[in-house]
C-alpha cells in the first residue's frame, strides 16, 4: 500500500455497494472519508446478459473483469488495500453467494459474518444479507435483503442514534422499509415498487402512451391521488387511468412518467406505512429525488420525514470494514 505522506489522505478501503441495476464504488481513507468515486452504468442485471445462469465460473470471471475495469487503477495505485462489497454481489446470482443473517439479528453481527473471494490483486470480502424465513404452515412468504443492511448501518452512524428506534425507508428498485430496534434489525418489508414503475415505463401500452419525460410535479401529485384513492378499484386499474387522461388531454404525454410514479409510491405508503409506528419520524436514505417524493407521499399521510445523504452504504461499508479488522478505526496523527 502507499505509504502515509504528511498532508495528504491515503487511501484504506475500496467499498462497493453492487446492486441490481447499479454499482457505486468509493476509495475511503482515514475515518472513512470519500476519496474518489466510481458510478458506471448498470448492475447485476446487465452483467448478467449474456452469461448462462448454470455456469458460475463464468459468472465469477464477468463479474472479477468487471471489478477490474472500476476498481483495477485503485488496486494498482495501492497495493495491498482491502476491498469490501454489499448488496446482490453476494446474491446466488451474483459473484459469489454470501449467505443470510436470520433477523432479528444485531448489525454488529455482519462484521463477523463476511465472504472472502481471493484474487491475485488483492480479497474483496462481501457482505451477507438478512432474510425472514418463510412460514409454509401459515402460508407466509418471508422476505430477503442485500445490501440495504450496510445503509441502515451508515444511516445510524451519521444520525449517531445506534441505540434508538427506527423506521427507515430505503428508496430503490427495490423499496425496503426496515425497522431497527435496540441496535438490531427487527423486521423489514420489501416492495418491488421501483422495478414495477420500471416496466410500465418501458414496455407495454403505457410506455407508447408516454414522450419524453420531463419533470412534472403537478402530474406527480395528480398521481399520489390516484394512488392513494385507488382502495376499492386496485393499482391496475389506477395505473391505466394515465392512457385515459391521456386520450382526453388532460395529461401531458411527458408527464406519464411523473403521474406513474405518484400512482405506485402512493399504492406503496397505504399499503406498507400502517405496519410501522404512526409517532416515529420515517428516516429516507436514497437518491435525492426519490426521497423527495416519498417524502412528500408520507406527508399526505401526516407521517414525518428526515433525509440521510445516498452514500450512507460508504459509512457502512467502512464501519463494518473496521469492525471485522480489516481497516483500523483511526490511525496516529503526527
Amino acid at each position: 500500500m502507499t505509504p502515509d505522506r504528511p498532508g495528504l489522505p491515503t487511501p484504506r478501503l475500496i467499498a462497493l455497494d453492487w446492486g441490481t441495476t447499479s454499482l457505486r464504488s468509493w476509495l475511503l481513507g482515514d475515518d472513512g472519508r470519500i476519496l474518489d468515486t466510481r458510478r458506471p452504468a448498470g448492475g447485476l442485471l446487465d452483467l448478467a446478459e449474456g452469461i448462462d445462469a448454470a455456469d458460475p465460473a463464468a459468472r465469477a470471471r464477468a463479474y472479477e473483469a468487471a471489478y477490474l475495469r472500476v476498481c483495477g487503477e485503485w488496486l494498482r495505485d495501492h497495493p495491498g488495500i482491502p476491498a469490501l462489497a454489499c448488496g446482490m454481489v453476494g446474491s446466488a446470482q451474483g459473484w459469489y453467494e454470501a449467505g443470510y443473517l436470520t433477523v432479528p439479528a444485531r448489525l454488529e453481527q455482519t462484521a463477523r459474518e463476511l465472504t472472502p473471494i481471493r484474487l491475485d490483486e488483492g480479497t474483496v470480502h462481501l457482505v451477507p444479507g438478512l432474510r425472514i424465513p418463510s412460514e409454509p404452515r401459515h402460508d407466509l412468504p418471508g422476505d430477503v435483503l442485500r445490501g440495504e443492511e450496510t445503509q441502515v448501518i451508515g444511516v445510524l452512524e451519521l444520525m449517531e442514534r445506534r441505540d434508538a428506534a427506527h423506521t427507515l425507508v430505503l428508496p430503490g428498485t427495490h423499496t425496503k422499509w426496515v425497522r431497527v430496534e435496540d441496535g438490531k434489525v427487527a423486521s423489514f418489508t420489501t416492495a418491488m415498487t421501483g422495478e414495477l414503475y420500471g416496466l410500465v415505463t418501458r414496455y407495454g401500452l403505457l410506455s407508447h402512451t408516454a414522450t419524453t419525460a420531463r419533470r412534472d410535479d403537478t402530474a406527480f401529485a395528480r398521481g399520489l391521488t390516484a394512488g392513494f384513492s385507488s382502495r376499492d378499484q386496485g393499482l391496475g386499474t389506477a395505473l391505466f387511468g394515465a392512457r385515459a387522461l391521456v386520450l382526453d388531454e388532460l395529461l401531458a404525454p411527458a408527464a406519464v412518467a411523473d403521474y406513474l410514479s405518484g400512482v405506485v409510491i402512493a399504492d406503496e405508503v397505504r399499503h406498507v406505512l400502517p405496519r410501522y409506528p404512526a409517532a416515529d419520524p420515517i428516516v429516507l436514505c436514497g437518491a435525492a429525488d426519490l426521497c423527495r417524493r416519498y417524502a412528500i407521499a408520507l406527508a399526505r399521510c401526516g407521517a414525518r420525514a428526515e433525509i440521510v445523504r445516498e452514500d450512507a452504504a460508504a459509512t457502512g461499508l467502512w464501519s463494518i470494514a473496521v469492525a471485522a479488522g480489516l481497516v483500523a478505526p483511526e490511525r496516529h496523527r503526527r
